[in-house]
């Protein structure tokens, strides 16, 4: 019985995770590619990073207080979050209120994410479903929505999941949430007995580095930005990343300095593979690199392959934009460091992986050199405002600073033995 609980819980915690991520990372619409008015697609444009923002550092906060109340109550939670999730997308039929749905959809998410997490982080096998399924919701809401948007047209596929996460997806996953509810074994309350002795410095983390970059985001896409603003904005991000990584206990902000270089480095490269059958080796890698993580960790060298992927990147520009073998092989390169660096670098606590989750579902400000207005989401590639090389450089520099950054805490704080 022991054995089927824990596939269940694994399974669970990836439908979880992945039904979080499609909501958090295009929340109900972005209003670009409907028929609103300009007033509203300004709005919408404005509220999408901010409300993901706000449904990652609820996710963290989540993670921190659920787990307090033990595993039967994280699996409750999720399944409520679950049902909001739902019910959101049903009453949501206008767009005049796209924008609140956007906000109470993130919200909703990000509950999922950290209670799905708190109930599943602390069994391994279970935790590899999680990671796996926060990964796939980045990749498949990010090809889905790009794919759609550059064909001005939608296939089969493309209208299954028109509206992210599709209920047809949502729903059971809530079933098999409250199912893994039922089934939870009844545990009494973990050594956090009080509010007042709850480990608070994860949600500080994640306020400091997903404000940092979301405000950093939103600079870039006011103006052009020049030199001396990039560089202002990198080092920002840089600082942010470094002072979360500080406050998380022991070395589990190495997976944040990963996190933030990866999504960096990922919307530099900014691929959008235009078939569907590519998804398979894009997913395939990941799922490889994640298990060749947990079974060899070397986080040094996923941070100095991050690197050398936005050397890549600097070097092959003209594969951001096409549906070349190139570009496939850019695509499989993030993915499979993707899967490495979760696997490789898992802290110890729920929160860390939580928050290194929920970093790469919020619009980086490498994505938003690229990108303006409407298009500082990776809807619309053909109408992409050009940046040059100045976000490949960017994404180089959050790349090496990171590196620096996952080599200094290493010799900040020595790996802890544990005893027997």
């Amino acid at each position: 019985m022991q054995r089927y609980r824990a596939a269940l819980d694994t399974v669970g915690g990836c439908a979880a995770a992945a039904i979080a991520g499609l909501a958090l990372i295009v929340p109900v619409d972005t209003g670009c590619a409907t028929d609103s008015s300009a007033l509203q697609m300004t709005l919408l444009s404005v509220t999408v990073p901010r409300a993901t923002a706000a449904g990652v550092i609820v996710a963290v906060l989540a993670a921190v207080c659920v787990r307090m109340f033990g595993t039967r109550t994280a699996w409750g939670t999720a399944t409520v979050a679950t049902l909001i999730l739902v019910v959101d997308h049903l009453v949501v039929t206008t767009s005049a209120s796209l924008a609140t749905a956007n906000f109470v959809d993130s919200i909703a998410a990000g509950v999922l994410l950290g209670a799905a997490g708190a109930a599943t982080l602390e069994y391994r096998p279970p935790a590899i479903g999680y990671l796996l399924g926060g990964l796939i919701g980045v990749t498949v809401g990010d090809h889905i929505e790009t794919v759609a948007a550059a064909k001005g047209t939608q296939s089969l596929l493309e209208r299954a999941f028109v509206d992210m996460p599709p209920d047809w997806i949502t729903a059971p996953t809530m079933g098999l949430l409250a199912v893994c509810f039922t089934l939870s074994p009844r545990t009494g309350l973990s050594s956090y007995s009080t509010a007042l002795n709850l480990p608070f410095a994860p949600v500080l983390a994640a306020a400091v580095v997903v404000t940092t970059i979301d405000v950093v985001s939103e600079r870039f896409t006011t103006a052009t930005s020049g030199t001396a603003v990039i560089v202002a904005g990198t080092l920002a991000v840089l600082a942010a990343a470094v002072i979360a990584a500080l406050l998380l206990p022991e070395r589990d902000g190495t997976l944040t300095l990963l996190a933030v270089a990866l999504a960096a480095t990922g919307s530099a490269i900014a691929i959008a593979a235009q078939a569907h059958w590519k998804l398979a080796p894009i997913l395939t890698v990941m799922a490889l690199g994640l298990a060749a993580g947990l079974r060899r960790q070397a986080p040094v060298v996923a941070a100095a392959a991050i690197v050398a992927l936005g050397v890549f990147a600097l070097l092959a520009p003209g594969t951001r934009h096409n549906d070349s073998w190139t570009a496939l092989i850019g695509s499989c390169a993030v993915a499979a460091l993707a899967g490495y660096s979760f696997g490789a670098a898992t802290p110890r606590g729920t929160a860390g992986t939580v928050l290194a989750i929920g970093l790469l579902f919020i619009p980086t400000a490498v994505l938003t050199l690229e990108y303006r207005g409407c298009e500082a989401f990776p809807l619309h590639p053909n109408q992409a405002v050009g940046s040059g090389d100045r976000a490949a450089w960017m994404a180089i520099a959050l790349g090496a600073g990171c590196l620096a950054a996952v080599i200094a805490l290493r010799h900040l704080r020595p790996e802890r033995v544990e005893q027997d």
